[in-house]
Protein backbone atom coordinates (compact mmCIF):
# COMPACT_ATOMS: atom_id res chain seq x y z
CA UNK A 1 0.00 0.00 0.00
CA UNK A 2 2.90 2.37 0.75
CA UNK A 3 4.34 1.74 -2.72
CA UNK A 4 0.95 2.42 -4.29
CA UNK A 5 0.59 5.71 -2.42
CA UNK A 6 4.12 6.77 -3.33
CA UNK A 7 3.43 6.07 -7.00
CA UNK A 8 0.13 7.93 -6.71
CA UNK A 9 1.58 11.14 -5.29
CA UNK A 10 4.52 11.17 -7.73
CA UNK A 11 2.33 10.57 -10.76
CA UNK A 12 -0.32 13.07 -9.65
CA UNK A 13 2.10 15.87 -8.76
CA UNK A 14 5.03 15.30 -11.12
CA UNK A 15 4.37 12.98 -14.05
CA UNK A 16 0.79 13.48 -15.20
CA UNK A 17 -0.35 16.62 -17.03
CA UNK A 18 -2.88 18.70 -15.05
CA UNK A 19 -5.88 17.58 -17.10
CA UNK A 20 -5.06 13.92 -16.39
CA UNK A 21 -5.01 14.45 -12.63
CA UNK A 22 -8.53 13.03 -12.05
CA UNK A 23 -7.68 9.99 -14.18
CA UNK A 24 -4.63 9.35 -12.02
CA UNK A 25 -6.68 9.73 -8.85
CA UNK A 26 -9.38 7.40 -10.11
CA UNK A 27 -6.82 4.81 -11.18
CA UNK A 28 -5.12 4.90 -7.79
CA UNK A 29 -8.52 4.57 -6.09
CA UNK A 30 -9.29 1.43 -8.08
CA UNK A 31 -5.84 0.08 -7.24
CA UNK A 32 -6.39 0.73 -3.51
CA UNK A 33 -9.72 -1.11 -3.65
CA UNK A 34 -7.99 -4.01 -5.40
CA UNK A 35 -5.44 -4.14 -2.58
CA UNK A 36 -8.30 -4.21 -0.06
CA UNK A 37 -10.01 -7.03 -1.90
CA UNK A 38 -6.79 -9.01 -2.21
CA UNK A 39 -6.20 -8.62 1.54
CA UNK A 40 -9.66 -9.94 2.31
CA UNK A 41 -11.18 -6.67 3.51
CA UNK A 42 -14.93 -6.28 3.27
CA UNK A 43 -16.86 -3.14 2.36
CA UNK A 44 -17.66 -2.66 6.04
CA UNK A 45 -13.97 -2.99 6.96
CA UNK A 46 -13.06 -0.06 4.71
CA UNK A 47 -16.04 2.04 5.73
CA UNK A 48 -17.99 1.72 2.49
CA UNK A 49 -20.78 -0.61 3.57
CA UNK A 50 -24.46 0.30 3.16
CA UNK A 51 -24.94 0.69 6.92
CA UNK A 52 -22.53 3.65 6.97
CA UNK A 53 -24.63 5.89 4.72
CA UNK A 54 -27.13 7.29 7.21
CA UNK A 55 -24.55 8.04 9.91
CA UNK A 56 -22.17 9.45 7.31
CA UNK A 57 -24.78 11.81 5.95
CA UNK A 58 -25.78 12.94 9.44
CA UNK A 59 -22.27 13.54 10.80
CA UNK A 60 -20.77 14.75 7.55
CA UNK A 61 -23.72 17.00 6.80
CA UNK A 62 -23.49 18.76 10.15
CA UNK A 63 -19.72 19.30 9.84
CA UNK A 64 -20.08 20.46 6.24
CA UNK A 65 -22.69 23.02 7.25
CA UNK A 66 -20.29 24.47 9.83
CA UNK A 67 -17.44 24.66 7.31
CA UNK A 68 -19.72 26.30 4.75
CA UNK A 69 -20.73 28.92 7.30
CA UNK A 70 -17.06 29.81 7.82
CA UNK A 71 -16.57 30.11 4.09
CA UNK A 72 -19.55 32.42 3.74
CA UNK A 73 -18.33 34.51 6.66
CA UNK A 74 -14.95 34.88 4.95
CA UNK A 75 -16.61 36.72 2.11
CA UNK A 76 -17.76 39.41 4.53
CA UNK A 77 -14.99 39.56 7.15
CA UNK A 78 -11.61 40.98 5.97
CA UNK A 79 -9.62 39.06 8.58
CA UNK A 80 -11.05 35.75 7.39
CA UNK A 81 -10.69 36.72 3.74
CA UNK A 82 -6.90 36.81 4.08
CA UNK A 83 -6.87 33.08 4.77
CA UNK A 84 -8.27 32.50 1.27
CA UNK A 85 -5.78 34.63 -0.67
CA UNK A 86 -4.62 31.76 -2.86
CA UNK A 87 -3.01 32.90 -6.11
CA UNK A 88 -3.85 29.59 -7.80
CA UNK A 89 -7.47 30.74 -8.03
CA UNK A 90 -6.66 34.31 -9.03
CA UNK A 91 -6.52 33.82 -12.80
CA UNK A 92 -9.06 31.01 -13.12
CA UNK A 93 -12.00 31.60 -15.43
CA UNK A 94 -15.46 30.18 -14.86
CA UNK A 95 -14.63 27.04 -16.86
CA UNK A 96 -11.49 26.34 -14.83
CA UNK A 97 -13.40 27.04 -11.63
CA UNK A 98 -16.04 24.44 -12.51
CA UNK A 99 -13.37 21.96 -13.62
CA UNK A 100 -11.56 22.24 -10.29
CA UNK A 101 -14.60 22.34 -8.02
CA UNK A 102 -16.68 19.65 -9.73
CA UNK A 103 -14.15 17.26 -11.31
CA UNK A 104 -10.49 17.72 -10.40
CA UNK A 105 -10.93 18.00 -6.64
CA UNK A 106 -13.78 15.48 -6.09
CA UNK A 107 -12.35 12.75 -8.35
CA UNK A 108 -8.62 13.42 -8.26
CA UNK A 109 -8.26 14.34 -4.59
CA UNK A 110 -11.21 13.57 -2.32
CA UNK A 111 -12.20 10.17 -3.72
CA UNK A 112 -8.66 8.78 -3.67
CA UNK A 113 -7.60 10.23 -0.33
CA UNK A 114 -10.72 9.16 1.54
CA UNK A 115 -10.75 5.64 0.12
CA UNK A 116 -7.02 5.21 0.73
CA UNK A 117 -6.40 7.08 4.00
CA UNK A 118 -9.74 6.73 5.79
CA UNK A 119 -10.80 3.44 4.23
CA UNK A 120 -8.20 0.91 3.16
CA UNK A 121 -5.13 2.04 5.11
CA UNK A 122 -6.74 2.10 8.59
CA UNK A 123 -8.25 -1.34 7.96
CA UNK A 124 -4.85 -2.70 6.94
CA UNK A 125 -3.00 -1.16 9.91
CA UNK A 126 -5.22 -2.29 12.75
CA UNK A 127 -8.67 -0.71 12.86
CA UNK A 128 -10.41 -4.05 12.35
CA UNK A 129 -8.01 -6.06 14.54
CA UNK A 130 -8.29 -4.17 17.80
CA UNK A 131 -5.65 -1.47 17.28
CA UNK A 132 -7.68 1.61 16.33
CA UNK A 133 -5.20 4.14 17.78
CA UNK A 134 -2.33 2.68 15.77
CA UNK A 135 -4.49 2.74 12.66
CA UNK A 136 -5.42 6.38 13.24
CA UNK A 137 -1.83 7.57 13.81
CA UNK A 138 -0.34 5.60 10.91
CA UNK A 139 -2.99 6.67 8.43
CA UNK A 140 -2.75 10.32 9.53
CA UNK A 141 1.05 10.16 9.34
CA UNK A 142 0.91 8.76 5.81
CA UNK A 143 -1.62 11.44 4.94
CA UNK A 144 0.83 14.09 6.11
CA UNK A 145 3.71 12.62 4.07
CA UNK A 146 1.38 12.36 1.06
CA UNK A 147 1.30 16.18 1.02
CA UNK A 148 5.06 16.78 0.71
CA UNK A 149 4.93 17.28 -3.06
CA UNK A 150 1.72 19.39 -3.01
CA UNK A 151 3.33 21.58 -0.33
CA UNK A 152 6.37 22.10 -2.54
CA UNK A 153 4.08 23.26 -5.33
CA UNK A 154 2.17 25.53 -2.93
CA UNK A 155 5.28 27.49 -1.93
CA UNK A 156 4.88 31.05 -3.11
CA UNK A 157 1.24 30.71 -4.18
CA UNK A 158 -0.63 31.18 -0.91
CA UNK A 159 0.03 34.46 0.86
CA UNK A 160 -1.75 33.36 4.03
CA UNK A 161 0.54 30.34 4.37
CA UNK A 162 3.65 32.44 3.79
CA UNK A 163 2.49 34.99 6.36
CA UNK A 164 2.04 32.21 8.91
CA UNK A 165 5.17 30.09 8.34
CA UNK A 166 7.55 32.34 6.41
CA UNK A 167 8.97 32.28 2.90
CA UNK A 168 10.71 29.30 1.38
CA UNK A 169 10.01 25.69 0.58
CA UNK A 170 11.17 24.09 3.84
CA UNK A 171 8.80 26.04 6.13
CA UNK A 172 5.94 25.42 3.69
CA UNK A 173 6.62 21.68 3.55
CA UNK A 174 6.94 21.35 7.33
CA UNK A 175 3.75 23.31 7.83
CA UNK A 176 1.98 21.30 5.14
CA UNK A 177 2.97 17.91 6.53
CA UNK A 178 2.22 18.78 10.16
CA UNK A 179 -1.10 20.47 9.39
CA UNK A 180 -2.31 17.64 7.17
CA UNK A 181 -1.30 15.15 9.86
CA UNK A 182 -3.64 16.98 12.24
CA UNK A 183 -6.30 17.13 9.53
CA UNK A 184 -5.85 13.40 9.02
CA UNK A 185 -6.54 12.80 12.71
CA UNK A 186 -9.70 14.92 12.51
CA UNK A 187 -10.93 13.21 9.36
CA UNK A 188 -10.26 9.81 10.93
CA UNK A 189 -12.36 10.86 13.92
CA UNK A 190 -15.16 11.75 11.51
CA UNK A 191 -14.74 8.35 9.87
CA UNK A 192 -15.21 6.68 13.25
CA UNK A 193 -18.10 8.93 14.25
CA UNK A 194 -19.78 8.55 10.87
CA UNK A 195 -19.08 4.81 10.69
CA UNK A 196 -17.46 5.09 7.27
CA UNK A 197 -15.69 7.24 4.74
CA UNK A 198 -18.75 9.25 3.67
CA UNK A 199 -18.59 11.75 6.56
CA UNK A 200 -14.90 12.69 6.08
CA UNK A 201 -15.41 12.71 2.31
CA UNK A 202 -18.19 15.30 2.60
CA UNK A 203 -16.06 17.47 4.89
CA UNK A 204 -13.01 17.06 2.65
CA UNK A 205 -15.05 18.08 -0.38
CA UNK A 206 -16.51 21.10 1.39
CA UNK A 207 -13.05 22.19 2.55
CA UNK A 208 -11.22 21.75 -0.76
CA UNK A 209 -13.86 22.54 -3.37
CA UNK A 210 -15.56 25.07 -1.11
CA UNK A 211 -12.25 26.67 -0.19
CA UNK A 212 -11.28 26.99 -3.85
CA UNK A 213 -14.64 28.59 -4.63
CA UNK A 214 -14.29 31.07 -1.77
CA UNK A 215 -10.71 31.88 -2.86
CA UNK A 216 -11.96 32.53 -6.38
CA UNK A 217 -14.74 34.82 -5.12
CA UNK A 218 -12.33 36.65 -2.80
CA UNK A 219 -9.86 37.25 -5.64
CA UNK A 220 -12.62 38.46 -7.96
CA UNK A 221 -13.92 40.86 -5.30
CA UNK A 222 -10.40 42.19 -4.67
CA UNK A 223 -9.93 42.84 -8.39
CA UNK A 224 -13.19 44.73 -8.57
CA UNK A 225 -12.15 46.90 -5.64
CA UNK A 226 -8.80 47.69 -7.29
CA UNK A 227 -10.30 48.40 -10.72
CA UNK A 228 -10.46 52.09 -11.69
CA UNK A 229 -13.94 53.58 -11.69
Amino acid sequence: MAALLTAGTVSGNVLLPPKAYPVGGLSATVAALCVARRCGLSRDDIGMGPDSVSAGLRVGGAATAAISAVGLAALAVPTLRRAFEDDRAADAGVGELLWNVLIRIPVGTVLLEEVAFRGVLPALTGARTGHPTRAMILSAGMFGLWHVLPALRLAGDNRAVEAAVGHGRLPTVLAGVSSTFVVGLALHALRVRGRGVLAPALVHLATNSGGYLVSWLVQRAARRRRAPV
